[in-house]
């Protein structure tokens, strides 16, 4: 493949999630080579036996979410489908009995990918004698998916055994999981952890099965700025696509599956795609300020919900505090459990039950954006600060409708072009040029270690993820799935900047959601002033009035008690949304030798 191929030019993903990578103790070592059968299949149960031993000891406490498949069909489960609605079962139909090789279900958020692999694709492969082994990006979602696959595999049996009441054998009932040796339900980063300890055992585990399972593909681009090893669960994958049925299922995974497509990996008949359905989305608006985020938030009313997802831990904090400091109190912070301030904020368990909010504010960086589904009528708000439109969609995938009358107003923060041109010139300097000088130089010693010695490469190679120190190597080594990282995000960032940043952004979540966009409401005191231009008032009832209406303080307050706002301060803020503040001392009438203050707008 010429270097030109390997930058193909995808559209691309961003995230910076915070989620440590779960480890499995597992230790074993096969040699598929010197093993009969038998051998290999005792092996194989002593993995299983080591996996379930361990997970036992680290099972999730946030696990009590509704299952994925439920109880019944997903038209009579308590919802009223909006129309027309079809889902990936009715796409594939009969399909599935010939696959082989690359299989893309490339479809939306709701679109029931999960159901048809453990409700058409698991009984099929358990009356076949074939398995099956699921890969998720996160452990709340493996839970979620073991637990309906044994759910849906439910069966009563009977067991011969002594009464000693009755004085001889009879037959007692039990319950069984009748899928037990059909499905297996891991991690990619349980995969890793197993690659790193014993790369042959774990490669003769994947061998083991008949299909390949990869949900949430988009992992292998979206994790690759923190975890080390996504490369490994990659081209572990991979070795499997020409001897193996691999699945790879996301609803936003598009750049992997239009480059196979156009390379012609898939086989014909095999992609199948469904696009996501945004009728719940009743308006799209961008907001542009901290006050405009804030004032969003305060218009909630009693019995509305809103979730917000935050850039960074600090503001995450900030937020929080400012409403606080307000006197709004029923607000919840969730970070990812790995993080050190992960103490600080909530739990889980105490932001979502049942797949309902609890609370009517929820601040949150994007450790919620991905496999936890909310079907809760009073979420009536998502406000996002993230930029890339593939994690957008995943945001709003979030909200999943109980029926045609449940929607949501999306809130998007507006990007200027200095912001995206700061973005892109991060990528490039921290990611993209550290891969130019290890694909240059790394194989000469002397060359390496001169870029090494260069004034900026020791801040540079702090920031990178595209070129890391290995510690089992003591050298510098080149991830391969962070560097697609930072070139998609590269292409996307120039596609904005060229294109206009809500026109791409909205294009490539869904062109559908351009025709809903609406300009964002002012706050509640501009709506005020435009009624009460250039009315002279005593300078303390228009600080009043700046303070009430519109959360105007002393910026020098901080977290402290707030007072009212300064002169100065106040025409700043007013300045910002087209206004002026006026002031004088009053020479007759009820206001002489008085302070008076107006406002007119610029």
């Amino acid at each position: 493949m010429s270097d030109e191929e390997k930058r193909w030019p995808f559209d691309g993903f961003y995230l910076k999630l915070a989620e440590a990578q779960r480890e499995y103790e597992q230790e074993q070592h096969i040699d598929p080579a010197s093993l009969t059968e038998e051998e290999r299949q005792q092996k194989l149960q002593e993995i299983l036996d080591c996996i379930n031993a361990s997970r036992k000891k680290k099972k999730e406490a946030d696990e009590q979410l509704d299952p994925i498949v439920p109880e019944e069909e997903p038209e009579t489960a308590g919802a009223t489908p909006q129309p027309a609605k079809q889902y990936i079962t009715d796409l594939v139909g009969e399909d599935y009995k010939n696959w082989h090789g690359i299989v893309v279900l490339d479809a939306g958020t709701n679109s029931g990918k999960t159901y048809f692999i453990l409700k058409t694709l698991l009984p099929w492969a358990y009356e076949h004698r074939k398995r099956i082994l699921i890969l998720c990006n996160r452990e709340a979602l493996r839970n979620q998916i073991e637990r309906d696959a044994k759910r849906l595999g439910r069966i009563e049996v009977t067991y011969k055994d002594y009464d000693p009441a009755l004085g001889g054998i009879v037959n007692k009932p039990a319950i069984d999981n009748k899928y037990e040796h059909t499905i297996r339900v891991e991690t990619y980063q349980w995969l890793e952890t197993f690659l790193q300890r014993n790369e042959d055992a774990a490669k003769t585990y994947l061998r083991s099965f008949d299909y390949i399972v990869s949900d949430e593909y988009h992992y292998m681009v979206t994790d690759a700025s923190f975890n080390d090893h996504v490369d490994a669960s990659y081209e572990a994958i991979k070795e499997l696509w020409t001897t193996k049925t691999c699945i790879f299922m996301s609803a936003t995974a598009r750049p992997f599956f239009d480059y196979w497509k156009l390379r012609k990996m898939i086989p014909e008949g095999q992609h199948y795609r469904l696009p996501m359905d945004y009728r719940f989305v009743s308006s799209v608006k961008f907001f542009y300020r901290d006050d405009d985020e804030l004032d969003i938030i305060r218009r909630v009313q009693p019995g509305e919900k809103i979730l917000v997802f935050v850039n960074t831990i600090a503001k995450l904090r900030k937020l929080r505090d400012t409403l606080k400091a307000e006197g709004i109190e029923d607000v919840v912070c969730l970070c990812s459990k790995y993080r050190q301030e992960a103490e600080e904020f909530d739990k889980l368990d105490d932001v979502l039950v049942g797949n309902v909010l609890q609370h009517q504010v929820t601040l949150t960086t994007t450790t919620l954006y991905n496999g936890v589904d909310m079907k809760d009528r009073a979420l009536k708000y998502i406000v996002s600060e993230l930029w890339n439109p593939l994690v957008n969609a995943q945001i709003l995938g979030r909200k999943r409708p109980l029926d045609e009358g449940d929607t949501c107003a999306a809130y998007l923060l507006h990007y200027p072009k200095e912001r995206l041109e700061g973005e892109l010139k991060k990528i490039e300097k921290y990611q993209l040029e550290p891969v130019e000088a290890y694909r240059k130089w790394f194989d000469d010693r002397k060359a390496w270690k001169t870029y090494l010695h260069q004034p900026e490469t020791v801040e540079i190679l702090k920031k990178s993820h595209t070129v890391v120190l290995d510690p089992r190597e003591g050298e510098y080594c080149w991830r391969k799935r962070a560097t697609l990282q930072a070139r998609v995000e590269r292409v996307f960032l120039l596609q904005m900047l060229e294109q206009g940043y809500q026109t791409e952004l909205l294009k490539k979540i869904d062109e559908s959601l351009l025709a809903k966009v609406e300009r964002l409401d002012p706050p509640l005191l501009l709506e005020y002033l435009d009624a009460h231009l250039n009315e002279e008032r005593y300078y303390q009832d228009w600080q009043k009035i700046f303070f009430e209406l519109g959360h105007i303080y002393n910026k020098a307050d901080g977290h402290a008690e707030k007072s009212l706002p300064s002169y100065t301060f106040a025409r700043q803020w007013l300045q910002r949304y087209g206004y002026d503040l006026q002031k004088k001392r009053a020479t007759s009438g009820e206001l002489r030798n008085k302070n008076v203050w107006w406002v007119i707008k610029q």
